[in-house]
């Protein structure tokens, strides 16, 4: 069974407002409308996109594998680390070192519904997001660039998943108008401007 440890929200927020000092490559061709938005009267958890390695990592000096986590725990009380769920929330790249599954929790985060249209041509420029979104193709179809160049392409009827873990840029490469349901679920209070963090182009894709 996966093991699960909680990502703070603030840790991921920190990190994606770093990545984003730079180039920035705005969009072009797409216009955007809110349709919604409301707030969630609890508490929400959500994969951060971060991938589980499981492959161990070395800390002062010893190698630790995934099965020796136990003792890995064990020698960080020692060192004087009181809360270890805590450690572990505040270092999502050791835990998915030893295959744990870095989650995103959301306090009473905000729901935000937005139509998104890509005329032919048109791109979102690189960006990432705070939280999570959902998206649904409702007509026509975009393609989406990775930070590799790799693609995927959505026709209507299809769904895609995006988090602050990664980097993509979304295209209108057809003749005709695309238009995409997007679900935004951010922290509680975030501004309809902050729904996506710009991103410089990546030096390995050419697309923008």
């Amino acid at each position: 069974m996966r093991r699960m440890v909680v990502l703070s929200v603030l840790t991921i927020g920190a990190v994606a407002a770093l990545a984003s000092i730079g180039l920035a490559t705005p969009g072009k061709g797409q216009t955007n409308a809110i349709l919604s938005l409301g707030e969630l009267k609890g508490d929400l958890a959500f994969n951060t996109g971060l991938r589980a390695q499981a492959d161990g990592l070395t800390w002062n000096g010893k190698r630790y594998g995934p099965e020796q986590l136990p003792e890995f725990l064990s020698r960080l009380r020692s060192a004087g680390v009181t809360n270890l769920g805590e450690w572990l929330n505040r270092h999502p790249v050791a835990s998915a070192k030893f295959g744990l599954v870095p989650v995103g929790l959301l306090q009473s985060p905000q729901i935000v519904t937005q139509q998104a249209r890509f005329a032919p041509g048109a791109t979102s420029g690189w960006h990432s997001h705070p939280g999570y979104l959902t998206a649904t193709v409702v007509s026509g179809q975009v393609v989406r660039y990775a930070t590799d160049c790799s693609t995927e392409t959505f026709d209507a009827g299809h769904s895609f998943y995006e988090t602050g873990a990664s980097t993509f840029a979304v295209r209108n490469e057809s003749t005709r108008e695309a238009v995409v349901l997007v679900t935004f679920v951010v922290p509680g209070g975030t501004p309809t401007t902050g729904l996506r963090i710009d991103k410089p182009q990546p030096s390995t894709c050419g697309q923008s």
